[in-house]
């Protein structure tokens, strides 16, 4: 498997398709995701995440976990394995949380994600158990 920085120019279109393919309301418009994330591939892409920054602050966060529905669970797990792990590279790269105070990457035992927004548009969740 490859990992690469996102083009958002070039990789805007499969993650907004793999977001339709989902049956989402609609795909997170493309001026909203930060110019840094991570995409992997093996023969196709499979996976993306951003990294939002603000270095004035020292804060940042991944956000979505775009994956290709149509990629086995087994494969798909471990490219979403190496996209975490490339997007905590970039966290720690730019000095975010780890070298902070002793802080370290959130909770070890996360099982699953929240999502907000009160609505039951989410029903089929599937795709992140």
């Amino acid at each position: 498997m490859q990992v690469k920085k996102w083009d958002l120019s070039k990789d805007y279109s499969i993650i907004s398709k793999w977001c339709k393919d989902r049956k989402w309301d609609l795909a997170i418009p493309k001026e909203m995701l930060p110019p840094l994330g991570i995409i992997v591939s093996d023969k196709e892409k499979i996976c993306a995440a951003g990294l939002y920054i603000d270095k004035k602050a020292k804060f940042g966060f991944m956000y979505g976990l775009f994956s290709n529905p149509k990629t086995s669970k087994i494969k798909l797990f471990k490219a979403m394995k190496l996209c975490v792990q490339s997007i905590e590279k970039q966290a720690i790269k730019n000095k975010l949380f780890t070298n902070h105070m002793g802080m370290s990457t959130v909770e070890n035992n996360v099982k699953g994600y929240v999502m907000s927004g009160g609505r039951d548009r989410y029903k089929n969740l599937d795709w992140i158990s």
